[in-house]
């Protein structure tokens, strides 16, 4: 697929660059087995996929109302954070292709930033670790942290392009939900790419997102 090349790259992280929704579920599942309510990780899935952490959190309260009765978004939040990392470091679930992507872009001068649900301490460790840290422009990037809202509304991105200093049509996104898609095109970003991993659930994308069987079939040149 040829394109032209954007002056702004924005990343999703979960899904996209670390094949972690799955492992976000399988904390999620250690936490439930701890409570005595085992659940398995494609209903956690189903549940929370793409959603930033407070929307997620609502959905879990939603479905599990007396469970969760007692567990605030930050309290719960720490103890998934907890498991997540163990899960994280036993061994980290790079999508390679999406971080080739990332290398040859950032080689061709492009900026990269990120756009995710994820809180900043969990994706600034998990970049680290896997020696990514110095290709994205964490001051341009927007975690859970700084979103008002989370995916699918477009706040997340529509922040990122202002730090960037770029319009939508300067950018590209590369996302893997229906909920990112949607929150990248409702943003004014048309060149919205979705490449979701194997182990993603079935979803239906939002019209003008543009589905990839790989990220390797973007800027095939660079």
């Amino acid at each position: 697929m040829k394109t032209t090349l954007p002056r702004v790259a924005l990343f999703d992280v979960d899904g996209t660059l670390f094949d972690t929704e799955r492992l976000w579920s399988e904390a999620l599942a250690l936490i439930f087995e701890e409570l005595g309510h085992p659940q398995p990780v494609s209903r956690l899935m189903h549940l929370t996929y793409g959603l930033a952490w407070p929307d997620a959190h609502a959905a879990l309260r939603k479905a599990y109302p007396e469970l969760l009765a007692d567990f605030s978004s930050s309290r719960l939040g720490h103890r998934l954070c907890i498991c997540f990392d163990r899960l994280f470091q036993l061994a980290p679930p790079v999508i390679e292709s999406s971080v080739a992507l990332l290398r040859r872009l950032n080689a061709a001068g492009v900026k990269c930033a990120y756009v995710s649900g994820s809180p900043r301490s969990t994706i600034t460790a998990n970049l680290a670790r896997c020696g990514m840290a110095d290709l994205l422009d964490a001051s341009c990037s927007v975690p859970s942290d700084d979103m008002p809202r989370g995916k699918p509304f477009p706040d997340g991105y529509l922040l990122a392009l202002e730090r960037c200093g770029v319009s939508a049509a300067e950018a590209v996104a590369f996302e893997d939900s229906r909920v990112g898609s949607t929150a990248a095109l409702a943003a004014g970003i048309e060149r919205t790419f979705v490449c979701p991993p194997p182990s993603a659930p079935n979803q239906d994308y939002p019209s003008g997102a543009i589905r990839v069987s790989t990220w390797d079939e973007l800027f095939p040149t660079l």
